[in-house]
């Protein structure tokens, strides 16, 4: 009945539908790839008959590795070559970023919102970030270890209860899918749901939720691509599908309050991933919803549980099929790993063989044959064919995987393949996918596979139930399962009776040590039972004259602070002023002054800068405290006037709050600036510009010494390197291309070092910010819109010339350039020029300062200078400048600079940090809306850390001195900083170089002068200048220097 009205109300819109779809085929879309022949309304979906993936395989063979159909009214465009994947994922990555509206998404997939089926964009990158930070990085992963280990022990017990004496037949379809099962959720919640310490009601109503789960994913819904018959919801698909979402829902839902309220309790541990992800709700309560947590729990158990069981399953049928690989194996684990120990995953990595099979299998039977459907947002081209918008892509790995161009003799079972190599060839083993949408859980898939594999063939002898081979035809499902579920007999080898034996007697010790504690414990029990100064004098008077005005109030709220924070054990501190707070305290460098107070009140001061509460940390313990424990809590930046007007409005990677914004900067900065293939982009800037300052150098002390200054060099040296880097343009020197607009730039970067180095103390006395004492914000103001003005140009110009195909260049910009047109919304100007401004203001300076003090050390300590001389000329020699690759091989040069970098930090106080909530430090509380100051310089000359700590002494960190939170010049924590990488390289080459071609001394018998000036970063006194004289080496590649720029 349901199927002739069905067929009655097609009819009614028949011709509807065959107008609107003649009107398609008029309109076209250009050159679509080959396609057979449609039917009107239903397209090709009558083409799809036995296992999917085999029927467009079958086309492909006729049409092409590119050829499209309609799914009803969806566009469908099916691949399967190498090429075609590489083109679709690299070129066009961004553009197939997308998954298409499935109704299953909607119902199982929380509206589209769960890293599956989220559409690309800013909350999928997030949810991405949060499965490679917070589920499945390495020490998340090597958490959850023990649980893997031991599902895998239960497995080869339950296997061993009736095959320790004689061969016994099991049927592993199911003991693979119980195992990998009970991994993902007891990963997920603590708690077993097959077999032993599982409880019964509540494991057999959630195994049942989720058995419907898969065989609603798994069928295939018409509604998806003929609209009308989800308008009336044929065969009940939706209607079944919302019950079962809801069923699910309120399942994980209640794990959640389980696991929230058993927290609050104290009755459990936290190393759940529920657990995990709840303590980080606390801190992030608007992006960690229980809805987002609901959709990772999901997935994890969706898409880690039947693929993985699926593989072991088909690699187990592959293995009883070939003997002789299965032996090949065992061989490799007795030699390996031996016979009085099982498996590790720690042996995984030398166990070749076994990887190999593991490869082969997911070649021959990919748990995924056809990937998650991508889905186009925007017209694009695709091998010379033009593909639409909302075009629905298919990836047939299958056919990918057995095709004869790729693979030599593609259908048979051959793990030798791989040790020629065929593994590392792009787009042609494919089983996770690849680009963007990759699947974030292979490394876990590929950890469980190799152990649960591993051990079986290592604890038993394996073989068929019959002379007959194991049947491989597919069936169909979500996944590729087997048609016939695969069973086998097994029989233990002595390995495993051993263990288990062994495992028995430690179990029966246990026991019986529990028993006797248990009745001490019990025993104890019962028996408890029983019984800043201005020069500006008129302006100073008007101040004070203001202030006296609000004296009152101000005074009689900071004294309700104080009563307030009296309820607090707030750490140590010196009296204070009301307003004023400890203000007056600050003279000399900062980080001296702090160092002093910390000598008389410990090492976590609190004080008070007008109406903002401080801490000053100078012990490794307390940092480590505060960047582990409190990491998040103080992963905020307090907001100065300077970040307003120059940090674009606190938008810039440096002193943006911590949120989502500032993971994404972050990932941006790691990734596409910091990360090492950028920098290797970059190289030949680098060392161009290095040769620049030796050319410069050396014009003048080729026959004798030279007096030169390095201050001004070393700061042109890291500007000229930084903005090649960013824009392709030289600001000083020669080779210049616009003179007026390098002393523009020169000026302002003048003005910016200039006034980031002032103290505003407006940041603290907020009616100072008001008033706008000295015309502070007015300036940062004005900076702030000359600066913005000119990196407007650069990027304009840059913007320009690739649109005129004028120059073809590799700068950050360009790249960034090109990312803005893929990702307009979050690639924006402004978002590049903040960049750009964090480069060269907390790149730049810091670096150029680094290598004056260690030139300066170098100089008053010339025994020193000379030892790394003889590094240099043992290592490279005479006749070739020292390269960035040589820099690991000299770890003397490395002391150095580590010795530079301990007793001169370029920021000795770090950047601020803010706390956003209340929290204890080293037992003192700490309230929220506190700024943070991490005193590096005290701490790196701190003498119970450091050997003579006041010495200059490389030698030190050939001992390996350079232990965590001892040494901090660029931080730590989430707040790091992310172009350490740069610094180093930048660091070590010119340092290098200076000593491989020059002979140094001081200009006369008196030593550098090493007292400290104020600033944003830690700058000398005196400029650093010195005499310099050439050394053979520089005679003798001056001439391939000079040719070089």
């Amino acid at each position: 009945m349901e199927d002739a009205w069905l067929y009655t109300s097609l009819s009614v819109v028949f011709l509807l539908f065959a107008f609107k779809l003649l009107l398609q085929s008029k309109r076209g879309h250009g050159n679509l790839p080959p396609s057979p022949p449609a039917v009107p309304i239903l397209g090709h979906l009558h083409l799809l008959k036995g296992p999917f993936h085999r029927a467009l395989h079958h086309l492909s063979e006729t049409y092409g590795p590119i050829f499209s159909l309609r799914f009803g009214s969806q566009l469908v465009v099916v691949i399967s070559s190498s090429s075609a994947v590489e083109e679709c994922f690299t070129k066009n990555d961004v553009i197939f970023a997308n998954r298409p509206r499935l109704m299953v998404s909607e119902y199982l997939g929380y509206k589209y919102t769960s890293i599956v089926s989220s559409p690309y964009g800013e909350h999928w990158r997030n949810l991405r970030r949060l499965c490679a930070l917070e589920i499945f990085s390495s020490n998340r992963l090597n958490m959850f270890l023990g649980i893997r280990k031991d599902e895998i022990k239960h497995l080869l017990r339950r296997l061993g209860r009736d095959s320790r004496d004689n061969f016994a037949k099991v049927e592993l379809k199911s003991l693979f899918s119980e195992l990998t099962f009970n991994i993902i959720t007891r990963m997920v919640a603590g708690k077993r749901y097959y077999g032993e310490g599982s409880d019964f009601e509540e494991a057999k109503h959630f195994r049942e939720i989720i058995r419907k789960s898969f065989l609603l994913s798994a069928a295939s819904n018409p509604g998806d691509f003929l609209p009308i018959l989800r308008w009336m919801d044929y065969g009940g698909y939706e209607k079944k599908m919302a019950k079962n979402s809801r069923e699910l829902d309120v399942i994980l839902q209640g794990l959640i309050d389980e696991h929230r309220s058993n927290s609050k309790k104290g009755l459990m541990g936290n190393n759940t991933m529920i657990d995990h992800l709840l303590s980080l709700q606390k801190s992030e309560p608007e992006y960690y919803t229980d809805q987002i947590i609901k959709g990772v729990t999901m997935n994890l158990v969706f898409a880690g549980t039947d693929t993985a069981a699926v593989t072991m399953e088909w690699a187990m049928s592959l293995l009883l099929n070939h003997p002789d690989v299965l032996k090949k194996a065992k061989v490799e684990l007795d030699t390996c790993v031996g016979q009085e120990r099982l498996l590790e995953e720690a042996d995984l990595p030398k166990l070749h063989y076994l990887q190999n099979i593991i490869s082969e299998t997911f070649r021959l039977c990919p748990p995924a044959p056809l990937w998650l459907p991508h889905m186009s947002s925007a017209n694009c081209q695709l091998g010379g064919f033009d593909i639409p918008r909302d075009a629905m892509l298919l990836v047939n790995s299958w056919t990918l995987h057995r095709d004869p161009k790729l693979w030599d003799d593609p259908t048979s079972f051959k793990p030798e393949r791989f040790e020629g190599g065929e593994r590392g060839e792009t787009y042609k083993l494919l089983p996770f996918g690849t680009g963007r949408r990759a699947c974030p859980g292979s490394g876990l898939a590929n950890k469980v596979v190799g152990l649960t594999l591993g051990s079986l063939i290592q604890c038993y002898e394996w073989e068929r139930i019959s002379e007959k081979k194991v049947d491989m035809m597919e069936g169909k499902g979500l996944t590729m399962p087997k048609m016939e579920p695969l069973e086998a007999m097994c029989s233990a080898y002595e390995i495993l009776k051993n263990v288990l034996q062994d495992e028995e007697t430690m179990q029966g010790e246990l026991q019986h040590q529990y028993t006797t504690w248990s009745a001490r414990y019990s025993d104890l029990i019962n028996r408890s039972r029983s019984p800043f100064q201005s020069n500006q004098s008129m302006e100073a008077r008007w101040l004070y004259s203001s202030l006296s005005f609000l004296f009152f109030a101000l005074a009689v709220k900071f004294l309700l602070q104080r009563n307030k924070g009296k309820r607090l054990n707030l750490p140590p501190s010196p009296p204070g002023f009301p307003i004023f707070g400890h203000l007056h305290l600050l003279k000399g460098p900062l980080h001296r002054t702090l160092h002093r107070l910390s000598e008389r009140h410990g090492p976590i001061v609190s004080l008070r800068f007008g109406s903002r509460p401080v801490i000053v940390v100078s012990s490794p313990s307390a940092v480590e405290e505060c960047f582990t424990k409190n990491d998040v809590i103080f992963a905020n930046r307090p907001k100065f006037v300077m970040g307003k007007y120059i940090g674009y409005d606190y938008t810039v990677v440096s002193l943006a709050p911590y949120g989502d914004h500032w993971r994404n900067l972050r990932r941006l900065s790691a990734v596409e600036i910091f990360a090492s293939n950028r920098l290797n982009l970059f190289l030949g800037i680098r060392r161009d510009e290095i040769k620049q300052l030796l050319l410069r150098l050396s014009r003048n002390s080729v026959e004798n010494f030279a007096k030169v200054e390095l201050k001004s060099m070393f700061s042109e040296l890291l500007l000229n390197i930084t903005m090649r880097m960013v824009a392709g343009k030289r600001f000083y020197g020669d080779n210049m291309k616009d003179v007026e607009e390098a002393r523009e730039f020169r000026e302002i970067s003048k003005e910016i070092l200039e006034f980031s180095g002032t103290s505003n103390p407006g940041d603290f006395l907020p009616i100072l910010q008001w008033i706008d004492y000295q015309g502070y914000n007015k300036r940062a103001l004005r900076l702030g819109k000359k600066m913005d003005v000119f990196l407007q140009g650069l990027l304009d110009e840059c913007r320009s010339n690739k649109r005129s195909d004028l120059e073809n260049r590799n700068t950050m910009i360009d790249h960034l350039l090109s990312l803005q047109e893929s990702e307009p919304e979050y690639y924006t100007d402004e978002i590049i020029k903040g960049l750009i401004v964090a480069m060269q203001v907390g790149g730049a300076d810091t670096t150029a300062v680094t290598i004056e003090w260690a030139m300066s050390l170098l100089l008053n300590h010339p025994e020193v200078l000379k030892k790394a001389r003889d590094e240099l000329d043992t290592h490279i020699g005479h006749d070739c400048l020292i390269d960035e690759t040589d820099l690991p091989k000299l770890q003397y040069l490395q002391s150095i600079i580590s010795e530079s970098l301990r007793l001169f930090p370029s920021t000795p106080l770090l950047v601020p940090h803010f706390s956003t909530e209340d929290c204890k430090l080293r037992g003192f509380d700490v309230p929220g809306g506190t700024m943070l100051l991490v005193n590096a310089w005290a701490l790196h000359r701190d003498p119970k850390l450091w050997n003579d700590p006041t010495s200059f002494k490389p030698e030190r960190f050939e001992t390996g001195e350079s232990e965590t939170y001892k040494l901090l010049p660029f931080g730590v924590g989430r707040r790091a900083c992310p172009g350490i990488g740069l610094a180093n390289r930048v660091m070590g080459l010119t340092l290098g170089s200076l000593i491989q071609c020059f002979d140094w001394k001081r200009v006369d018998e008196k030593e550098i002068d090493m007292a400290e000036g104020q600033g944003l970063t830690m700058p000398k006194v005196e400029p650093l200048e010195a005499m310099c004289k050439t050394r053979q080496v520089m005679n003798n590649v001056s001439s391939k220097i000079l040719n070089s720029v």
